[in-house]
């Protein structure tokens, strides 16, 4: 009976042990974060996530709790449609200067002849050099819609390939390549119960909702991150 009775003491405490051990990942990745974020240690808070906590203008969380982890869902994650949507904002551009140059070099004299007008306060404008007028504003309209549907499309790629260069990039491997990139977004909502403290130094307690997404593919798997708060004001 003595024995069995020792032997049950021995075990109780490594159960305890593993039941206190046996916090989610999520509860350390956000403890790490939120430590960063009240420090402005920005370097951290920039390989955790693509969204701030500004202790300046937003608060702090000074402690947490999980509420809930939601299921993760998985998105298949490629970008070449991006690239095939700059590449054709491209070639249309080019083809558009093309065109464009042609008219210029058509009509050179008459052109020059506007432009210099144009810089005088109060010039007046034939009928002729207002029809040339008008047909040169609309090729200088073109030219700068061609060019802001190319950036357009060049910063789509870098929003949206964003996340996937932060979760894969790791120490000693090879960069994301999203050209030829093909995988999958793995997100999962956490609802935390957090003591906030103010600018100001007032507490309160706020309901956080966080979305964490890691990206998986090529055979790497990602590291979380932080990709949306929600149940804190912007930062300003």
């Amino acid at each position: 009976m003595k024995k069995a009775v020792a032997a049950a003491l021995l075990i109780i405490p490594s159960v305890g042990f593993v039941i206190g051990c046996s916090r989610p990942p999520e509860q350390q990745f956000l403890t790490q974060f939120f430590r960063a974020s009240r420090s402005r240690d920005n370097t951290t808070v920039g390989r955790m996530s693509a969204v701030v906590i500004d202790p300046r203008t937003q608060g702090t969380v000074e402690d947490f709790t999980i509420e809930n982890i939601g299921a993760e869902t998985r998105t298949p994650l490629t970008f070449k449609p991006l690239f095939e949507a700059e590449r054709k904002a491209m070639d249309a551009e080019k083809a558009f200067l093309t065109t464009k140059i042609e008219y210029q070099n058509a009509n050179i004299k008459a052109i020059e002849e506007v432009l210099k007008l144009e810089a005088q306060a109060g010039a007046k404008f034939t009928a002729a050099q207002e029809k040339v007028k008008a047909e040169w504003d609309k090729w200088r309209e073109g030219i700068a819609q061609h060019a802001r549907n190319t950036s357009s499309a060049t910063a789509a790629i870098r929003r949206n390939t964003g996340v996937a260069e932060a979760s894969l990039s790791q120490p000693g491997q090879a960069g994301l390549d999203p050209k030829t990139f093909e995988g999958e977004t793995i997100t999962k909502d956490v609802t935390v119960k957090a003591n906030f403290k103010s600018p100001e130094g007032q507490a309160s307690e706020k309901t956080l909702l966080i979305t964490i997404e890691r990206v998986s593919g090529g055979g790497r798997e990602g590291r979380p991150i932080i990709t949306r708060i929600s149940g804190i004001s912007p930062a300003s």
